[in-house]
């Protein structure tokens, strides 16, 4: 062999070691169960959950600049009086209780919360990862113990809504 071809060989095995399959992905985010516990850490407890998600534009996440704009911002109606926004949030989960053989809702939920942008430009495309979402209370039972359970979907900056996932049943021990 000439001296020729090793570098055009290896010219060759670079660029399809180069070539990566971009990953094409829906334009509305989806998500799947990653992990859940829960952490008493006085005087504030949390519940850890993980939700890996995909999205096909990339466009998750809010910004503090996001939240000060269109549909993100906070709505008053005529009287002066603050309307809940549900577009001011970008994860949406509701706690449940085990109550005997079923779950129920946990009044007043209020868990509803925004991260934050995973890509800091305004680049197009598909993303994926995981986002650690923290849900504290200062007792989310009272001083009970309980089994419960967590439904949360996520929205995009089009305000694409994923689809719903439920965690496994896990312990609120003190």
């Amino acid at each position: 062999m000439s001296k020729i071809s090793i570098p055009v060989l290896f010219l060759i095995y670079l660029f399809f070691a180069g070539c990566q399959n971009i990953p094409v992905y829906p334009e509305k985010p989806s998500i799947s169960f990653g992990s859940v516990f829960f952490r008493d850490e006085s005087p504030t407890d949390f519940i850890y959950l993980t939700l890996n998600f995909k999205d096909g534009d990339g466009d998750l996440g809010l910004s503090s600049t996001d939240i000060l704009n269109s549909p993100f911002t906070e709505l008053i109606d005529s009287s002066g009086i603050q309307i809940r926004n549900p577009n001011r949030f970008n994860i949406f989960p509701v706690l449940y209780r085990k109550e005997g053989n079923e779950y129920l809702a946990v009044p007043g939920g209020g868990f509803d919360g925004i991260f934050p942008r995973l890509r800091s430009t305004e680049e197009k495309g598909p993303i994926e990862g995981s986002i650690l979402y923290k849900l504290p209370s200062i007792n989310f039972f009272g001083e009970d113990s309980s089994i419960a359970k967590i439904k949360v979907f996520i929205q995009d900056r089009a305000l694409n809504k994923s689809n719903v996932i439920e965690t496994p049943p896990f312990p609120v021990i003190y």
